[in-house]
């Protein structure tokens, strides 16, 4: 499988973190227009740092998705979810549980009628894994500067 740079990868991180998660996502573009197997290794990448602080508590252990609905926690079903949000959750979620096999299926799902009919499908879906790593990032960050201030 193509290794996209992680250099690069690190830098929209970075970019996100400080608050331009658009130039981050501009960084990740021409990974993205490298093709789907490239996308596919990015997105993987990005799923890694997302699940990094549930993996690193939890290790071993099989991971589920809980929506909370109006009736309490894990109540609703990850179909009330936007579409890309969805792709992400789901996504992410078979990367911590190294389920190779359901994240390739995933992208595809949502890769091939987006590159068909020109849907901004791809696009979302990348900008919501982006998002929430972009999100475990930062808590990685505040979590590092409060046991560097001895908090």
């Amino acid at each position: 499988m193509p290794c996209p740079d992680p250099n690069v990868i690190n830098e929209a991180l970075a970019t996100g973190v400080v608050g331009d998660v658009e130039g981050g996502l501009l960084l990740l573009q021409p990974i993205v227009n490298d093709g789907p197997a490239e996308t596919f290794a990015m997105l993987s990448a990005l799923a890694e740092v997302a699940a990094r602080q549930a993996v690193a508590v939890a290790p071993g252990t099989f991971f589920g998705i809980e929506v909370d609905g109006p009736d309490g926690p894990g109540t609703a079903s990850i179909d009330v979810l936007p579409p890309s949000l969805r792709f992400a959750a789901q996504f992410i979620n078979a990367c911590a549980n190294k389920d190779r096999q359901m994240a390739h299926a995933l992208f595809w799902a949502l890769a091939e009628p987006s590159d068909r009919d020109g849907t901004p499908a791809l696009a979302e879906g990348v900008g919501a894994v982006f998002l929430m790593a972009v999100q475990t990032a930062r808590e990685i960050v505040a979590q590092q500067r409060r046991l560097r201030e001895g908090q």
